[in-house]
């Protein structure tokens, strides 16, 4: 059939149109593959990379910490976190400040932990929001609405049962940091949790156990929908400690407000049974990322929570120092325990006027050490060289690191004429006055002894001169098969002290309690040796003045010694900061300990499991076991 000129007219119009047509298709297709190629490109690739077999890491549990009876300080529960695996990290850079905005966090701050992820490599998630409670749960479930790359996991996370009971012995955790990262190139995995501070960071390679890891199939959503293999995780190693958690307890409601800190050590072997420094802090805190007011109250209080006083706060012994100096005065020859001076309660050295707290008469050297007289010991700065004071103290270890086992322990400093020519800023302070060896005399000056330390050297005197080495650790066991393996305690030496001269000592000390300073803290049916000790801040002229200071004026009040005196069992010393007079705080807090430890505490606690920790204190034989060992 023919057609004429109109109707091949129209067909060829209608042929026109559709050509067009197709070739605005064709380019508007073009368009399309070209925007997905060069705008959407990354976006799909991760896509497509989604639907596929990822490697997913199963986080390993930490150790248990146990106090030695076994009750728990640490353990861990099932905690949920809003993740973004690795693969699913986010590429464009207003989708990471959009998320950012809504986990309200700062961007730059969000890209780089982003970027950091990315170079990492491994199979760690990026977490962004940690151990939700019901309402962050709330939240995170609303932003996976809005940002499907995002999962929720579970996962252990630590709890500390103790909340602030040892929070400076068992430290906390957190992510590792980049500087720690840096330090020690390939040890740690971006984003590990590992210890901080305490027993946490110190046996961190025994406590956080062998990551596991889950081989998967997930869909474009990220969702899993088949597993191939798994390679379940091995837990850490529990640690269990010489500390008695009831005794800890007791120490921290006695010291309520108050500042400072008490160690208690056992003379068997130098275990640590109490280490407590107030203030405390609850690990717990640290769990979850910190808020701005949060870390300004742990980082930068004036209180300083975080630092453990009893191993890093150096105060001047005050008086507790007056038996280190009756040794030296003894050792030296100066003095035999039967010397005696007058004491009319105030005398002049050097055109100074030296004040002591009571007329005491002639008084000898136990008499002095009960009485706590300055007048006597005065007399003996007089006759003693700086450097025989500070040698005294090297002999019984108090000027070197006691070697607890706990990170940054500072040493305590007894000055000698050597330290003052090196640490003086100008020349002129460089010399050393005799005049300064009296204020050394009574522990006042430049000495700057820590609560351990001090517990220690009272050790020594408990134990005729063993300089025994305090620590925390008891033993480790392997949670697999719950096998406990005892830590050898470590070793001690001997710095020899002549019998005489101890017997010297110990009756004075134990004068303290029977009639002298701190006789309003003996305890019926328990021989307490002790000396109280009062450190002063600042001088005043009259009591009346010093009653009308703030508190941070205030002396320190100290007070150590031993129990009891017929076969001593522990050591121990108290320092309360700025809680005045050594009789008025810091002894009835040491009277506080023993009076838990030696007639309120369970005598037979359950046994932990896995490992038998029987308490040799037990019926107070004072038998010389290592704790652990059948009485």
């Amino acid at each position: 059939m023919s057609l004429d000129l109109r109707q091949r007219r129209v067909l060829q119009d209608r042929i026109g149109a559709l050509q067009v047509f197709a070739w605005v298709f064709i380019l508007l297709l073009a368009a399309v593959y070209g925007w997905l190629q060069l705008v959407r490109r990354a976006e799909l690739r991760q896509l497509a990379q989604q639907q596929a077999i990822k490697v997913r890491t199963t986080p390993a549990q930490r150790g248990f910490i146990f106090d030695r009876n076994g009750f728990k300080l640490v353990e861990n529960r099932k905690a949920q976190h809003l993740v973004v695996q690795r693969e699913d990290l986010p590429q464009r850079p207003e989708t990471i400040d959009a998320l950012a905005r809504a986990l309200q966090m700062e961007p730059d701050q969000l890209r780089r932990r982003v970027a950091a992820v990315r170079a990492a490599g491994g199979n760690r998630a990026l977490v962004l929001l940690d151990n939700l409670d019901d309402a962050a749960l709330a939240v995170a479930e609303r932003l996976r609405a809005r940002y499907p790359f995002l999962s929720i996991v579970v996962a252990p996370s630590r709890i500390y049962l103790g909340d602030e009971l040892a929070g400076h012995v068992v430290g906390y955790v957190g992510e590792v940091t980049p500087e720690a990262m840096l330090k020690e190139p390939g040890r740690y995995q971006f984003g590990e949790i590992v210890g901080r501070s305490g027993f946490e960071a110190s046996r961190n390679d025994q406590l956080k156990g062998i990551d596991g890891q889950r081989r998967i199939m997930v869909d474009h959503l990220g969702r899993e929908v088949a597993q191939y293999s798994a390679q379940d995780p091995s837990s850490g190693r529990s640690l269990y400690l010489t500390l008695d958690a009831g005794l800890q307890k007791m120490l921290a409601d006695a010291f309520g407000e108050e500042q400072g800190a008490g160690v208690v050590i056992d003379l068997r072997d130098g275990g640590v049974l109490a280490l407590y420094s107030s203030p405390s802090f609850d690990p717990n805190a640290f769990l979850s990322r910190l808020s701005r007011e949060q870390a300004e109250y742990f980082w930068h209080n004036p209180s300083r929570p975080m630092l453990n006083r009893a191993i890093q706060g150096r105060y001047p012994p005050g008086s507790t120092f007056k038996p280190l100096v009756a040794l030296a005065a003894l050792e030296k020859g100066i003095i035999t325990p039967e010397t005696t001076f007058l004491c009319r309660g105030r005398k002049v050295y050097y055109d100074r006027e030296f004040r002591c707290d009571g007329v005491h008469g002639s008084v000898n050297l136990v008499q002095a050490i009960a009485h706590s007289c300055d007048i006597y010991f005065y007399e003996l700065g007089m006759k003693l060289d700086v450097d025989d004071i500070h040698n005294t103290a090297v002999k019984y270890g108090v000027t070197e690191l006691t070697g607890v086992d706990l990170p940054h322990e500072v040493a305590s400093r007894v000055p000698s004429r050597e330290w003052k020519a090196r640490t003086a800023k100008r020349a002129i302070d460089r010399k050393w006055y005799a005049g300064e060896t009296i204020s050394v005399s009574i522990g006042q000056g430049q000495n700057g002894l820590t609560p351990i330390s001090l517990a220690r050297f009272f050790a020594a005197i408990a134990t005729r001169g063993r300089l025994l080495t305090p620590h925390l650790l008891y033993g480790i066991r392997n949670d697999q098969n719950n096998h406990l393996d005892v830590v050898p305690p470590p070793p001690f030496r001997e710095a020899r002290m002549e019998p005489r001269f101890w017997e010297a000592l110990d009756e004075g000390l134990y004068g303290v309690l029977r009639y002298g300073t701190a006789k309003d803290s003996a305890l019926p049916g328990l021989t307490i040796c002790g000396k109280t000790g009062t450190a002063q801040v600042a001088e005043f002229k009259d009591k009346a003045h010093y009653a009308k200071q703030a508190k941070s004026l205030k002396d320190h009040s100290l007070f150590a010694g031993y129990a009891p005196r017929e076969n001593p069992q522990i050591a121990f010393a108290v320092v309360a900061e700025n809680a005045g007079f050594g009789a008025h705080t810091a002894a009835p807090i040491a009277r506080r300990l023993c009076q838990y430890w030696f007639f309120d505490r369970t005598r037979r606690p359950l046994p932990p499991p896995g490992g038998r920790l029987p308490d040799a204190f037990d019926g107070g034989s004072g038998q010389q076991a290592r704790l652990g060992e059948a009485p």
